[in-house]
């Protein structure tokens, strides 16, 4: 077995990757990127399918997550959740691996974003992101707020929320 294929082992659930071939042009030819990338230029290229390249990006973040070790900010302010890994997707790679654990492979094609973290059990958690949670989260992309006032009335319950689930870190 490669170590791509450990790396990402959920591509052989949707595809019949030869990975000897895989790793070797992957390695000898495209090092200097990351293997999603890799696949996103194979895809782009017509040579594969696009939500491989999906399915790789999200492994790699579940992973990249899993290892950080980041500690809550201690100061007063609203902070990002500094584990926070965005992914900007054109399918539901989270319920399709979900049913391929089921033995139900299923492309499903539906735009999301999810973002990946850690919360403050260092548990890496999932949440798919809809407008409102992005809409809050958009302030705090370039760095921490003062305080709170940049959430809207409306959006006090999201903001609660997003508090919760450890995606938002709100010390007053």
């Amino acid at each position: 077995m490669s170590s791509l294929q450990k790396m990402f082992p959920s591509l052989t659930l949707f595809s019949d990757l030869n990975w000897d071939q895989v790793t070797e042009e992957y390695q000898r030819d495209y090092a200097d990127i990351s293997f999603p990338e890799y696949l996103q230029q194979k895809a782009s290229e017509g040579d594969c399918p696009p939500y491989l390249f999906e399915i790789a990006f999200y492994e790699l973040a579940r992973k990249e997550v899993y290892q950080l070790a980041e500690e809550a900010p201690k100061t007063s302010g609203t902070f990002l959740n500094p584990t926070a890994l965005f992914l900007n997707l054109e399918f539901d790679v989270a319920r399709m691996l979900k049913g391929a654990e089921l033995g139900q492979i299923e492309i499903v094609q539906r735009p999301n974003i999810l973002c990946i973290y850690q919360n403050a059990k260092e548990e890496t958690q999932e949440q798919e992101l809809d407008h409102d949670a992005l809409s809050i989260l958009e302030h705090l992309e370039d760095g921490p707020q003062p305080d709170k006032k940049f959430v809207k009335p409306e959006f006090e319950k999201t903001f609660q929320d997003l508090i919760k689930m450890g995606l938002v870190i709100y010390n007053p």
